[in-house]
């Protein structure tokens, strides 16, 4: 998320729509075109939603090697690994999450990958946690979701599943 939230702001800038970094961090895991359309209603600006799209991406994929899975994380997923079904489920491309998969060496380690190409019904719907689930073969009332935005946390509460924030390292299990 920190680099989608890098490549948010310059493009932002780039065409005059105001930025939030909290606020497009809450919305991780809804696909840039649609988060650009509604900000630009929102403030009733005229933008190119495909040209700011591709510039936004383009930003991103330039630094999607720096990204790195956070520590606790890693030792987690190392842990279950052969243990328990995991999956991934994102918003972003499935070219940018294979991408992300193999640099990392969670691939290796994971059984599913829905990725917002792969749903009409994005986050905060549960359609793509419920897809990973069906791949793994998982109930989905026996899933736990591990999410980095409150919209992740609501496509997993929707899909029936236990949810667990995670970002920047630190798991906040709810009360």
């Amino acid at each position: 998320m920190p680099l989608h939230l890098d490549a948010w702001e310059q493009t932002a800038a780039e065409f005059g729509l105001p930025f939030d970094r909290a606020r497009l961090n809450a919305m991780g895991g809804i696909p840039t075109r649609k988060i650009v359309a509604l900000l630009a209603a929102e403030h009733g600006l005229d933008i190119d939603l495909d040209a700011f799209t591709r510039r936004k991406v383009a930003l991103y994929v330039a630094n999607i090697d720096q990204v790195q899975v956070y520590p606790q994380m890693w030792e987690l997923v190392k842990s279950q690994h052969g243990k328990r079904p995991m999956g991934v489920g994102t918003g972003s491309s499935r070219q940018h999450a294979e991408q992300i998969l193999r640099q990392t060496g969670l691939a290796d380690y994971m059984g599913a990958l829905v990725s917002a190409d792969d749903v009409e019904h994005h986050k905060p719907n549960p359609d793509t946690f419920l897809q990973v689930a069906e791949q793994l073969g998982a109930n989905p009332a026996r899933c736990l979701v591990f999410e980095d935005t409150e919209i992740g946390l609501q496509a997993g509460r929707a899909a029936g599943m236990a949810t667990v924030l995670a970002c920047q390292g630190e798991l906040q299990f709810p009360a």
